[in-house]
């Protein structure tokens, strides 16, 4: 499985770019955060207002995979909750290192973006990722890359104004639960 980082950064990829492209559409002001559960992708976390479900075909080196995404947000400031399955022998044969890094760099190689930080995170157990990319001319991106299983949860807030990204983010990462985990 010599593609795995790239076939991992493909998905995580275009949820950067989807990311980029849907928010700044959304009306002016940010709405109050509410709860929000979703049986399909087996989590639970706070929107601010009710998401749109955005659901993608990417073709990689092993295939197709669907990449399911939730957002919602302003004219300025997004979150999304995007998740996809990868194919359990591309999981057993590969380390969760190497699929993490691969996330991270298809996420700041997509938008053409700057990694600004990362920290390794412990999700109940669970390998993750915290990065922060800045992208030229569009903002500030701030995701969590969880992988539980096959799949991976990833988990962004997109902002041109880095305080109400700083302000707002904590609460939406916060409140990010998997069924089952933790």
């Amino acid at each position: 499985m010599k593609y795995i980082k790239s076939i991992i950064g493909y998905a995580v990829g275009f949820v950067i770019a989807y990311a980029i492209i849907s928010f700044f559409t959304g009306g002016d002001k940010l709405k109050d955060f509410e709860p929000f559960h979703n049986e399909e992708g087996r989590f639970t976390v706070l929107f601010p207002g009710e998401p749109e479900r955005k659901l993608e075909q990417v073709q990689t080196p092993i295939g197709t995979l669907e990449l399911v995404m939730y957002n919602a947000g302003s004219k300025k400031t997004g979150f999304i909750v995007g998740y996809a399955d990868y194919p359990q022998e591309m999981i057993d044969n590969s380390s969760v290192d190497k699929m993490l890094d691969g996330a991270r760099d298809g996420a700041v190689a997509n938008v053409e973006g700057e990694l600004v930080s990362e920290k390794v995170l412990d999700f109940y157990s669970n390998q993750a990722r915290e990065i922060e990319v800045k992208v030229p001319k569009q903002g500030t991106i701030k995701a969590r890359l969880i992988l539980i299983g096959n799949r991976l949860y990833q988990v962004m807030a997109i902002s041109q104004s880095k305080s109400i990204l700083e302000e707002r983010s904590p609460e939406f990462f916060d409140s990010f639960k998997v069924d089952g985990v933790g």
